[in-house]
């Protein structure tokens, strides 16, 4: 269940999963809409599963979002001279909406989504945790597994494929695999190249541009290293 907020500015949905390990943040500005306008801020309360079987009816059709009051947000599909109205009761959540403070990663960089997925594809293969330990030149990151040994990939930072964006300080931390999981699949939700942070104290984080003002987010929490 998220709250689906709507004001001037655009859409926006934040969200933790379910182990609080994970936030999810979505800005939509006004410039990604065909056409947009709220004269009052608006929150929602929905089940994710049913906005989502909701919008993957629409395939080719238009869809337009709108509200008059708190209780009710219609999705309406249409396309000619057809329409489709679902009336989706807003539900009441308690959620504090999280302030995010702007992260100051240990190191960052700028990298193809395709390369990133890549990365993560293979390491996953162990289906465990994913260990990172990445300097100002080098990016390492491997698992092992008990039936498969150890998968590690290592590659240069600041050669044909990573591009550095801002260093302060080594990184060696350790990852779910539910969360480098949800890393790979954010890196196919934007464009071609996706911003990552990384750091040994705060979460880690991947952004990608929907457009030059939306952005998909996505803050993962390190994982607590054992003596």
């Amino acid at each position: 269940m998220v709250n689906v907020s709507f004001d001037a500015h655009g859409l926006s949905i934040m969200s933790m999963d379910a182990s609080k390990t994970s936030l999810v943040k979505l800005v939509l500005t006004p410039q990604y809409f065909e056409s947009y306008m709220c004269t009052k801020p608006m929150v929602f309360g929905l089940y994710t599963e049913v906005l989502t079987n909701v919008l993957q009816k629409a395939k080719t059709t238009v869809v337009t979002w709108k509200a008059s009051d708190m209780n009710v947000l219609t999705v309406v599909m249409a396309d000619k001279d057809f329409k489709t109205e679902v009336h989706l009761r807003s539900i009441d959540i308690e959620d504090v909406q999280l302030a995010i403070p702007e992260l100051e990663d240990d190191i960052a960089f700028v990298v193809p989504a395709s390369v990133l997925r890549d990365w993560f594809d293979k390491v996953q293969m162990t289906k465990d945790d994913v260990a990172f330990d990445i300097t100002q030149a080098e990016f390492v990151c491997s698992s092992e597994s008990t039936e498969i040994g150890e998968i590690k990939h290592t590659e240069p930072i600041g050669g044909e494929r990573i591009q550095l964006y801002a260093f302060r300080n080594d990184v060696n931390i350790a990852l779910s695999f539910h969360s480098t999981r949800s890393l790979s699949v954010f890196a196919g939700c934007g464009g071609e190249q996706c911003f990552v942070g990384f750091s040994n104290q705060q979460p880690s984080r991947i952004k990608v541009a929907l457009d030059d003002t939306s952005v998909l987010s996505l803050y993962v929490a390190p994982k607590i290293m054992e003596d």
